[in-house]
């Protein structure tokens, strides 16, 4: 085994053939060097070629790519290879992300000296003279644009470096490219101004975005719940933060946790206890809080406090679950409907010695009884009790359980819960708790018995390491992603376009609908200024939604050496014209001093090619940056210019587990490439899964392999190009129908990005195809059907290893590129049907004379094939089109029999048992001419291969042999002498 040695926990690798290796690796820097010499992947407008554009989201830049960003845009490679090969003009861009927190918040840890933060870059391999320069997030920015567009460059990406640009007010033409965009939307009226609740930082003091934050955070985000409020007999206020206020009715006792500090503040005017965290974003949500004191949840236990719908006296008890710095820290408990209030009961009621630990009198317990206020089917008593009970939940500290009888309970007491009326009387009873709720929640705030707040379901950090929670913004601007026209255009894109895989497109229909109005700006970040309001800066998500068209353009602002553009001189008129065509290009050449020739020339460029075809991304980014990337297209641009595809695929695991550094298991893509090569992770990259949700798996092992298997393949396809023999025998048939059927299954595969797929059934099972193929013809193919073999294996591979496919092609006498190569054509007419099954029949057959000699052992002189009879293909063929009609076996023999000449029907009774015992001789059945010559060709192979004479004979030969009787269609006797 050996190691990468940069990693925390250093993860060892399959041992490699470092020759071989080696050699895969010159190779590689080879092609690289002759691609960029040659441009081969600098688009530019064809009008007499069709266009294919294919973009991967910009990669964030806070460090070098590993493996999960090698595996989606490895896709988008190979998709663009395919393209290419298939004729097409095929731009591949990319761009850099460095808008946002972290790389800012990064710096500052770096400034800070914070060890964990300098523990990560010297793990990445940025040697200690190299750390006081990550001070600067300028410096970030430019070395790991640098290190990317290096690794990515040695993973042989064909991508068009011209128009590679990165983000923020660091690209000035970039910047001016966003706000145009922005002033857009603005005169369109789909940005408002306004307060919103956002998720904060209190350590950094700014709005934390899903890329602000670590993965497993993104997504969360703040809901709407109520603050009830319960007036203690000790002038206190305990607030009881809830997500079903409707259930107040059936508070029995309040819950605080014993061993926590809790802070007493004035909110409002009135003296609340409440918790730390609680109170924090109390203050951020426009309320007034000054604290005054401390005290312990030990201290309030035994205490007592009003129910403030019912009125009843209620004590305040101990319970462990109960989180201080969750909500409130107060929770009203509600023991029917409730499961954690339920255990928590029972665990005060199984334990005297708590109730003793905390002076509490066991009366006090009897009148703390559940009250039902919720009727559903499934529960014929107290619905907490029932599943608790039936989960087997052992005490509060039981969590997994109590979560799942949580979400059991509350899910279907909202939708199919029906509220008592001798509880809720007239108003509400008798009525589904989702239709009343938010009637229950206006009546409880109006009478100045409840708030509403907002907060965050689960626990935020921030990348800085600090917890978030929900914060009002004032004077926020946001994107009216509520606005029902916008929705609707945004719908009518999705109809149209295509999703891979298909069962996508619903899951974005769902979020367009969901979206509410988004907070599109924050403040001390990295990014491009608001152009009306320079003191916001635009948030990451929001400043990539519409970038693609800037690839378009970027060949030329990205090169003002080249084209003379002055970047101070690039204002909105300029985009207008370029990307929407208004204005006349005479008036913007004169204000921005770009010649008018140039101009169009660069509106011929984006019309040519926009929209853009494929979006290939992971997973992650359906809720959020693929959704925002159909939006504001929809927005902009006219229909002609909305997207047309999105590809979506899972994570990817390396050895069956999530990649991290903890695990062990994380690898940057460098080190992949430094270890394997390029092809071999390509390879292993590939073959780890498909287009769809479901996460791929990086097996080191595969890749490790792949080096061999590349190896061997160069050196079997330069080595046998052009030999062979001339001699066309059935067998020949048989393999160029695979090859082509092959052929049609992969590129169907590689259309649908499913490229594990395209390696089983294009590299392996052709391989395997190929040896049984040289095994039958004694060991020499066909020089005709060798050569297709080559190449067309070689093609296949090439979108996958690129490298090592124009290593054999220019070895094998091909002039030009194998990158642009055209893609095979699929010989329709090579594909037969009755020749690959007749083979099966010879693949079986071998298989099943094997069998018997293993069973014989000695003493076999000759084996006999026996051919059937001709009428028993007539026979067989009649049960299959019956069989095909009524679905039952029985039933189609019965009816064939009938109609058999009487002189057969006892062979035919016979020939019946047969078939009902090996059924699959129907999907094997052929003409008896096919069968006669597969049979016939195979027999020089049988008789070298089991070192024994081998003949075919005809059943009418051998009347008397009752084994011979027996033969079928598809499964000839064997007769041993």
């Amino acid at each position: 085994m050996s190691v990468i040695a940069s990693n925390n926990q250093r993860m060892k690798f399959p041992e490699v053939n470092a020759e071989r290796r080696d050699f895969l690796r010159k190779v590689e820097e080879k092609w690289q060097r002759r691609w960029e010499e040659s441009g081969l992947f600098e688009a530019d407008p064809d009008p007499s070629r069709p266009k294919f554009f294919v973009t991967f989201p910009y990669p964030y830049i806070n460090s070098f790519p590993h493996l999960g960003t090698a595996y989606t845009v490895l896709r988008v490679d190979i998709l663009a290879r395919f393209k290419r090969m298939q004729g097409f003009n095929v731009l591949f861009p990319q761009g850099w992300h460095a808008t946002g927190g972290p790389i800012v918040a990064a710096a500052l840890r770096v400034r800070e000296g914070d060890e964990k933060q300098i523990r990560i870059l010297k793990s990445i391999g940025i040697p200690d003279s190299e750390i006081p320069k990550f001070r600067d997030p300028e410096y970030w920015v430019e070395f790991f644009r640098k290190g990317f567009k290096q690794d990515f460059s040695r993973y042989g990406l064909s991508i068009d470096w011209r128009r590679e640009f990165f983000t923020t007010y660091l690209n000035p033409p970039y910047s001016k490219f966003i706000q145009w965009q922005y002033t857009v939307l603005r005169e369109k009226g789909l940005i408002t101004r306004g307060s919103h609740p956002v998720v904060w930082c209190p350590k950094e003091h700014k709005v934390v975005g899903d890329h602000d934050r670590p993965d497993e955070y993104a997504g969360i985000g703040p809901e709407r719940v109520v603050i009830i409020k319960f007036k203690g007999e000790d002038g206190l206020v305990y607030p009881c933060l809830t997500y079903r206020p409707e259930t107040v009715y059936g508070a029995v006792n309040i819950w605080v946790n014993p061993e926590s500090k809790y802070l007493v503040a004035e909110v409002d005017g009135e003296k609340w206890v409440i918790g730390e965290y609680g109170a924090r974003e109390l203050a951020d949500q426009d309320h007034s809080v000054k604290i005054v004191g401390e005290v312990k949840g030990s201290e309030l236990v035994g205490r007592f406090a009003r129910n403030p719908v019912t009125g009843w006296r209620i004590p305040v008890l101990p319970a462990y679950f109960v989180q201080a710095d969750a909500g409130t820290g107060i929770v009203m408990s509600v023991p029917a409907h409730a499961p954690y209030d339920f255990a928590g009961l029972e665990d005060l009621k199984k334990d005297p010695y708590l109730l003793e630990k905390f002076g509490l009198d066991p009366a006090i317990l009897d009148a703390v009884r559940p009250v039902k206020l919720i009727d559903v089917e499934e529960y014929g008593g107290l619905p907490a009790e029932e599943v608790v009970r039936r989960l087997g939940v052992t005490s509060q500290f039981d969590r997994e359980k109590l979560e799942e009888a949580t979400k059991e309970v509350y899910s279907k007491e909202f939708y199919k819960g029906v509220l008592k009326p001798e509880v809720f009387g007239e108003r509400w009873g008798g009525r589904k708790v989702f239709e009343v709720k938010e009637d229950v929640v206006e009546n409880l705030v109006s009478r100045g018995i409840a708030l509403r707040h907002y907060t965050l379901p689960s626990p935020v950090y921030c990348r800085c390491g600090a917890r978030t929670h929900v914060k009002l913004v004032k004077d926020q601007w946001f994107l009216r992603y509520s606005d029902p026209e916008w929705k609707r255009r945004a719908h009518e894109c999705i109809d149209r376009m295509r999703f891979v895989p298909e069962e996508v497109r619903q899951e974005f229909h769902r979020l367009v609908d969901w979206y509410e109005d988004w907070a599109c700006t924050h403040e001390r970040e990295l990014g491009t200024p608001l152009p009306w309001d320079e003191r916001w800066v635009l948030e990451s998500l929001s400043d990539s939604t519409i970038y693609m068209a800037y690839y378009t353009l970027a060949k030329y602002l990205q090169h003002p050496e080249k084209y003379g553009i002055d970047w101070s001189k690039l204002n909105n008129e300029f985009f207008d014209y370029v990307l929407l065509g208004k204005g006349d290009p005479g008036s913007v050449a004169e204000r921005t001093g770009i010649p008018k020739e140039l101009l169009e020339e660069m509106r011929k460029e984006f019309l040519y090619w926009y929209p853009v075809d494929m979006r290939v991304s992971g997973k992650d980014l359906i809720g959020n940056h693929l959704v925002f990337f159909i939006m504001h297209h929809v927005a902009i641009f006219p229909e002609e210019h909305w997207p047309r595809g999105i590809g979506v695929n899972g994570w990817v695991l390396v050895a069956g587990k999530k990649m991290s550094k903890s695990a062990g298991n994380f690898i940057l893509l460098r080190e992949a490439l430094e270890y394997w090569g390029a092809d071999a992770t390509r390879f292993a990259e590939a073959y780890a899964g498909n287009s769809g949700l479901d996460d791929g798996n990086f097996e080191p092992e595969v890749a490790s392999k792949a080096v061999d298997l590349l190896y061997e393949w160069y050196e079997f396809a330069v080595n046998n190009y052009g030999k062979g023999d001339e001699n066309r025998r059935f067998v020949d048939d048989w393999f160029e129908s695979v090859l082509y059927r092959t052929l049609e299954k992969v590129t169907k595969e590689y259309e649908e990005l499913n490229t594990k797929n395209v390696l089983v059934e294009g590299f392996f099972n052709l391989q395997n195809a190929y040896r049984w193929y040289v095994k039958r013809r004694g060991g020499t193919a066909n020089k005709e059907v060798l050569k297709k073999f080559v190449e067309i294996q070689t093609l296949i591979l090439a979108p996958i290893t690129p490298h090592i496919a124009e290593e054999i092609w220019e070895a094998t006498g091909h002039k030009e590129f194998i990158s642009r190569t055209s893609w095979p054509a699929v010989d329709k007419s090579k594909i037969k049907d009755e020749v690959e099954k007749a083979e099966s029949i010879v693949v079986k057959l071998y298989e099943d004379i094997q069998e018997v000699l293993k069973l014989k052992k000695s003493g076999v002189e000759r084996i006999t094939i026996v051919a059937p009879s001709k009428w028993k293909y007539g026979f067989l063929e009649g049960v299959k089109r019956r069989y095909s009609t009524y679905g039952k076996l029985s039933q189609a023999i019965s009816e064939t029999i009938k109609e058999v000449e009487p002189s057969l029907k006892p062979a035919a009774g016979q020939l019946a048992s047969l078939i009902q015992k090996n059924p699959e001789v129907l999907d094997l059945l052929v003409s008896p001419e096919a069968e006669q010559k597969a049979l016939s060709d195979a027999l020089e192979f049988l008789k070298d291969s089991l070192g024994v004479p081998v003949e075919l004979v005809a059943e009418e030969e051998l009347r008397e042999n009752p084994r011979a009787r027996t033969t079928l269609p598809g499964r000839p006797s064997i007769i041993l002498s």
